[in-house]
């Protein structure tokens, strides 16, 4: 099955939340922000009318990135992962540090 654009395996996305929540490979590193484009966020929406929310997860990927998983989440606030439905895990953030704001904000 061809997976649509920034969605991840649903296998990846449960061995990398696994490993975030394990803390492997955590020691030592703190990730302080994720970027998330806007259209990203507007295709999940646009996608279905029963996606009510975003959920985010987060995770490492077998290569040791960190990631911010997305799912679509229904009025009931379940997540709404069934990759036969169309409703996929989605990784399409920046971690910070890489991609990290020039105004800190946060640390005054």
């Amino acid at each position: 099955m061809e997976l649509p654009k920034h969605a991840v395996t649903l296998e990846d996305a449960i061995r990398w939340t696994k490993r975030w929540q394990l803390k492997e490979l955590t020691s030592g590193l703190e990730i302080k922000a994720h970027m998330i484009p806007k259209k990203d966020v507007q295709d999940i929406f646009s996608k279905d009318l029963n996606v009510e929310h975003l959920r985010g997860y987060n995770a490492i990927s077998d290569d040791g990135t960190y990631k911010f998983l997305m799912v679509g989440v229904d009025a009931k606030g379940d997540d709404m992962v069934n990759y036969e439905r169309g409703y996929y895990v989605y990784d399409m953030t920046t971690p910070c540090p890489s991609v990290c704001s020039t105004v800190i904000w946060w640390d005054q």
